[in-house]
């Protein structure tokens, strides 16, 4: 039965990333080492039949031929969310959604810097972007965010959402996995949150308040 995955900052063609985020990485210099290696994870795992949203950063290639031949050996229906390491992809992103693999699937079938996917398996829906949201669409619906960017880091950002990053899991997640990690975490309502409330008297009292609170969440 084809398979749903998420997963995020697989940085092909960057080995350098193995200094900062070793646990799944493979520990090798040599470019060509290390898109091998990882193709190898990715296809070990995903089915031609399958569907994978990548939630960004997939190819820090300097070349779109390198990227696309990067892409050409990846199985599946391949879901780009746009990263900040995606701009080649960006510039050239018709051909990237209209060349074909051998699988018969586009390079990408799709390519966005935002979306919200519904979830029908756990009847629920998730809102994918590249960065960790601090409120997204539902959120006091309970609705899930799933995001990238920060690797084998965690958001300090309460309710339903999760970071689906390679280095985080060393793994693809499923829906079920998704669902298991936020499904019993409570939904978040902001506007219970008293302690960040600005309330000035006036312009400028309020501008103030404003300075205090910056300087203090950032102490």
């Amino acid at each position: 039965m084809p398979q749903t995955y998420f997963t995020a900052d697989w940085h092909f063609s960057r080995p350098n990333i193995a200094r900062y985020c070793p646990q799944f990485r493979l520990q090798s210099y040599n470019a060509d080492e290390l898109n091998e290696y990882l193709i190898d994870c990715w296809n070990r795992v995903v089915t031609p039949q399958d569907t994978v949203y990548n939630l960004g950063d997939v190819c820090l290639a300097k070349k779109p031929a390198h990227i696309e031949a990067v892409l050409q050996r990846l199985n599946g229906q391949h879901h780009l969310i746009y990263g900040n390491h995606d701009y080649l992809i960006r510039q050239n992103e018709a051909h990237f959604l209209n060349m074909r693999k051998a699988d018969g699937h586009p390079l990408l079938s799709s390519a966005s810097h935002y979306l919200r996917l519904k979830l029908p398996e756990i009847g629920n829906t998730a809102i994918l972007c590249h960065y960790p949201l601090y409120e997204w669409d539902g959120i006091h619906h309970g609705l899930y965010h799933l995001y990238g960017h920060l690797h084998d880091r965690m958001a300090a950002v309460k309710g339903r959402v999760l970071n689906v990053g390679w280095d985080m899991h060393g793994r693809f997640l499923t829906v079920q996995d998704i669902d298991g990690f936020l499904r019993d975490l409570p939904a978040v309502q902001y506007f219970d949150d008293k302690q960040n409330v600005i309330v000035g008297n006036s312009t400028v009292d309020a501008a103030a308040k404003v300075r205090a609170r910056l300087a203090a969440l950032n102490q």
